[in-house]
This record gives structure tokens, sequence and C-alpha cells, in this order.
């Protein structure tokens, strides 16, 4: 069986979003707490390269757990994709965002997802109300892949207030902390 991969900006923006969030002491808790497999690759990951999915399953986790609560963590886990989809608007996709439109994008969404994951799980979007600022989402496949929707929530964010978009609002369904890793994930985004 191949083994489930994700690229490595995904982890080396997780790093970079525990040290502007937290205090270096308690950032080096949480970085100490994670798996040896993940501490021994951190300081190595490249961008563009695959990593395990598991890799990004244990710094999710870190992420939400270093919250006190389902909310403050659900907030941290947006702000955590919303920063990974900034470094990929003004680094990858620099080139891309001058001509992306919200539909453009919700049209790339599915293809942009399974090039960072490699069709593991799916996204799919739904374009009826692109124009009143309105997006649909749905996240399948996502089992045992704590927290990727909520991420996936705060980079689609990122993106849109990379193309100029404000006061986005995001509504979901699948997800608590009790349920990190549902088999599906709804959304509905919105922005003026």
């Amino acid at each position: 069986m191949n083994e489930r991969t994700i690229r490595g900006y995904w982890l080396t923006g997780g790093v970079k979003f525990l040290r502007t969030q937290h205090s270096p002491e308690a950032n080096e808790r949480i970085l100490g707490a994670l798996p040896r497999a993940l501490r021994a690759v951190l300081a190595e990951i490249q961008p563009a390269q695959w990593y395990p999915r598991s890799h990004h399953v244990d710094l999710l986790k870190a992420i939400a757990s270093a919250q006190r609560d389902e909310a403050a963590a659900y907030e941290s886990l947006l702000a955590y994709g919303q920063l990974v989809a900034t470094d990929a608007a003004n680094g990858s996709l620099r080139s891309l965002i001058p001509i992306l439109t919200p539909l453009l994008l919700a049209r790339k969404l599915p293809t942009l997802w399974s090039a960072d994951h490699q069709d593991d799980g799916r996204l799919e979007s739904d374009i009826a109300h692109i124009d009143s600022g309105t997006l649909s989402l749905k996240l399948v496949g996502l089992q045992h892949y704590d927290h990727v929707g909520v991420a996936t929530l705060g980079w689609l964010k990122g993106l849109l207030v990379a193309l100029g978009r404000k006061g986005i609002a995001i509504q979901q369904t699948g997800w608590s902390l009790g349920q990190a890793s549902p088999s599906e994930l709804q959304a509905e985004v919105r922005w003026s």
C-alpha cells in the first residue's frame, strides 16, 4: 500500500504558524511534543517535496491541542490554513493570482487540492451562487486526516483574501474536536 503524502509547504507553514502564534517557550514545548520522526525532518523540509500525510496530521493535532477550547482550536486551524495560502499566493501561486477570479478559483479548487494531496480525499466546489459571493464546498474522504478540513477552509480564505475579497465568513458542518476527521465536511463561504 502506498503511503499518503502531502506537499512540504503545508508542513513548513505549520512550523511558521506555531512560531508566530506562541511564545518561544510554548513553541519549543509544542514542537518538542511532536513525534520523533517529524521532529527529525523539520529543519530539512522542502516546500515542493512530498512527505507522509501522518506528519501533517501530527502538526494539525499540535495546532489544535495548543488551544483551550473548540472555538479557539477552530480559529487557530483557520489561521494556519490562511497563512499557508498567503505564503503560496506570494510564492508558488504568485503568477496565477493576478488572473484568478473567484469563479476561476472555485473551478480550480479540486485540482489544487489534488495537486497538494495526491488524490487523497476530494474537494468539490459548487459554483451555482458564486456571482452573489457564495461558494459551497464539500470535502470527502477525510477519515484519519484530523483537522485538515478546517485548515483547508482557512487556506481557501487566504486565497480569497489574495484575490482582494473582504468580509469572508465561513460556516461548516462535519468537524468538531470530537469528530476531527469526519468522512465529509460541508461548508459555505461568503464574501463581499
